[in-house]
């Protein structure tokens, strides 16, 4: 029989203490190594050939005898991932309710599978991000990501997540999914109108369409004064991005909004969110995510508040299932409450940054997401693109070149250029060129989710 979920009076973020929340999760896991021992052909393949039997995982803790799980182990084998169900298993753990993709550089995105059981447990989970982040029973969602040729989660859970938690929620479906259905989608244009008649109150989507958005609509007078709240994800969005992005707001008319980041995954099917600007980004579901930072190299855990690189295990799930997975990302991490909304479950204090996302331009070792930080600051910025590319493309001596590909919107002011070549020197040390393009050529063939930076040098430094 399926394992019961918590009852609605045995809140799992705010109505547990350590001690209870430690005993829920140990018995999610049991009952999940049960299922992977038997019929999870990855684990199943890898523990035999390590000689980890069931009997040398009974606890939390003892997780840490276990190897990690890359994204390359996932990516070579997706389907031996997915539990086998087997005789005991009940219809909801059976049917397979959706698939849906990672994204990536690859040509076929991996697969990711979610059972009936995990469906609703997925819409548990989003129904405590709404919480944490402070909707109500009065809220609305425009819905602004994208309609794409893989399925994922960002699009779909931000349809199901107001569902869910009884809100209405309009789809704008910005770009056009299908050149074959080119009536299905809508044009930047359509969406500010469309923003306009619905007045929504919550802006849901990455922050790089968001501010094109919201810098369309200054554009045309149009106001949005419903707005007060803004969740952005899949993008790196900074603190002078944040504090922008708010700034463009209020002059659309939003009297105090608000600005959420999530650290979204699909291995979650949603993501660790803020409470508050600063409060870190909290795991919505710790009776269905276990989130534990370790060193990059030996893998050891870290003390809490130490960088560590970040791994998730599934507690709770009958599709795709995964033990400590490298979700490929350094932060800290802490298990303390929150102390501005009293949260018990893990949260990242820093901003996750990629093992490999640093790059070496000019000799200077660059984070990327500090870059776009700089430029997301700046006000009159309809979209950009940081590029980083050889003067001599086949000489792999030829000195780096940073070009910024900036587009500007009709309220941009005098000395823009200027001002974006010293934010970025500024903030990264590296003076770029930039080249003055309209929007539609950055946007076009872009992803659901911009890159930070894109490498074109044939070898990277």
């Amino acid at each position: 029989m399926t394992e019961s979920a918590p009852h609605a009076t045995d809140d799992i973020l705010f109505g547990l203490d350590a001690e209870r929340l430690h005993a829920v999760r140990e018995s999610r896991l049991a009952a999940t190594l049960d299922r992977i021992f038997s019929s999870h052909a990855h684990y199943r393949a890898r523990f035999a050939e390590l000689g980890i039997r069931r009997a040398d995982i009974r606890t939390l803790e003892d997780l840490r005898k276990l190897p990690i799980t890359s994204k390359a182990d996932y990516m070579a084998a997706p389907d031996s991932f997915v539990l086998v169900a087997g005789p005991q298993a009940d219809d909801e753990e059976r049917a397979q309710w959706d698939t849906m993709y990672t994204t990536g550089s690859t040509a076929a995105p991996t697969p990711f599978v979610s059972t009936s059981y995990d469906f609703l447990n997925i819409l548990a989970a989003n129904v405590n991000m709404m919480r944490l982040r402070g909707v109500t029973a009065l809220d609305s969602v425009l819905n602004l990501f994208p309609l794409t040729l893989y399925p994922h989660g960002a699009f779909a859970r931000a349809l199901h997540a107001p569902a869910a938690f009884g809100i209405p929620v309009t789809a704008a479906l910005p770009g056009k999914a299908s050149a074959r259905r080119p009536e299905v989608g809508r044009r930047l244009d359509e969406i500010v109108a469309l923003a306009a008649r619905v007045q929504p109150s919550i802006l849901w989507g990455v922050p790089s369409y968001i501010r094109t958005l919201l810098g369309r609509a200054e554009e045309q007078g149009v106001r949005l004064p419903s707005v007060r709240l803004v969740f952005v994800t899949g993008e790196g969005f900074g603190e002078a991005a944040r504090a922008a992005m708010l700034d463009a707001l209020r002059r659309l008319g939003a009297a105090e909004p608000r600005i959420s980041i999530s650290y979204g995954a699909t291995e979650m099917q949603g993501g660790m969110v803020e409470c508050t600007a600063g409060s870190g980004y909290h795991n919505p579901a710790p009776d269905q995510f276990l989130i534990e930072a370790v060193d990059p190299q030996t893998h050891l855990p870290v003390a809490d508040g130490a960088p560590g690189l970040l791994l998730l295990t599934h507690l709770d799930r009958r599709g795709t299932v995964m033990l400590r997975y490298s979700m490929g990302d350094v932060a800290e991490l802490t298990r303390s409450p929150c102390p501005h909304c009293g949260a018990l479950t893990e949260r990242l204090t820093s901003i996750p940054f990629r093992v490999d996302g640093l790059v070496k331009i000019k000799g200077m070792l660059v984070n990327p997401l500090v870059l776009v930080d700089s430029v997301n600051a700046l006000a009159g910025i309809a979209d950009f693109q940081a590029l980083v590319r050889k003067q001599t493309p086949s000489d792999p001596l030829s000195p780096d070149q940073l070009i910024i590909r900036l587009a500007m919107s009709n309220t941009a002011t005098e000395g823009l250029v200027q001002r974006v070549i010293e934010a970025v020197r500024s903030a990264i040390r590296v003076t770029p060129e930039v080249e003055l393009v309209d929007a539609v050529e950055i946007s076009a063939g872009r992803g659901w989710k911009a890159k930070p930076l894109i490498d074109e040098r044939a070898t990277p430094a």
